[in-house]
C-alpha cells in the first residue's frame, strides 16, 4: 500500500480517537471527588477504550490483512470486516460526532466554561467528518453536510437552547444517524 494512500485513511481514524479521547474524560469527571468508582464512568471508560483502541485496531488490521500474503485464503472474511470497518469509521463519523456533541455538552455544562468552547470544538470535528467522509461523494454532499452541522450550531445557539437540551438533542441525532446508516449499509450489501 502507497504511503500516501495509508496516511489518507489513517486520517479517518481522527473522529474515533477524539470520541474516545472524550468519552475519557468525561469518565475522569466522574470520578472526580468520589472514592469508589461509580459505574457510569466505568462504563464511559469502556467506550473510550472501544473508539480510541479497538475500533482503529481493526480497521488498521484489516488494512495490513488485506496486503498480506497470510491472510490470501481468507480474503472474503478480511474483505467484509474491512467493509464494515470502513463503513462504520468513514460513514459513522457522523453519529459519532453528535456523540461528542452530547459528551462535550456535559463537560462544558459541568465545568461552567463558555459555550462557544462547545460550539467551535463540535463544528470543527462537525466540518471534519463532513470534508473527509463525504470529499466524493457526489451532488457535493460534503459541503451539504458541513452546512447542515453550522445550521445545527447556529439554530441551537439561537434559540439559546438550555444545554441539557442540547445534550439530548445530540444523543437523539446520534441514535437516529446510527440507525439510518445501518439502514443504509444493509441496503448496499443486499446491492453489491
Amino acid at each position: 500500500m502507497q504511503q500516501e494512500n495509508f496516511l489518507q485513511l489513517v486520517a479517518y481514524l481522527v473522529v474515533p480517537v477524539v470520541l474516545g479521547y472524550e468519552f475519557f474524560m468525561c469518565a475522569r469527571d466522574e470520578r472526580r471527588g468520589k472514592e469508589d468508582a461509580p459505574v457510569g464512568s466505568l462504563v464511559l471508560d469502556f467506550f473510550g477504550v472501544l473508539f480510541m483502541g479497538l475500533v482503529p485496531a481493526i480497521f488498521l488490521f484489516t488494512l495490513w490483512a488485506l496486503q498480506s500474503p497470510f491472510f490470501s485464503l481468507r480474503e472474503d472474511t478480511i474483505h467484509r470486516l474491512q467493509r464494515y470497518g470502513v463503513f462504520f469509521m468513514f460513514l459513522g463519523a457522523w453519529w459519532q460526532v453528535y456523540i461528542y456533541g452530547a459528551l462535550k455538552v456535559r463537560r462544558v455544562r459541568k465545568s461552567g466554561r463558555p459555550g462557544r468552547v462547545l460550539w467551535q470544538s463540535f463544528l470543527l470535528m462537525g466540518v471534519y467528518a463532513s470534508i473527509l467522509v463525504a470529499w466524493n461523494f457526489p451532488w457535493h454532499l460534503n459541503i451539504v453536510s458541513a452546512v447542515w452541522f453550522l445550521f445545527l450550531a447556529g439554530l441551537l445557539s439561537l434559540l439559546k437552547v438550555k444545554p441539557t437540551n442540547i445534550e439530548r438533542i445530540f444523543w437523539i441525532l446520534a441514535v437516529l444517524t446510527f440507525v439510518g446508516e445501518n439502514l443504509v449499509f444493509v441496503w448496499f450489501n443486499a446491492i453489491v
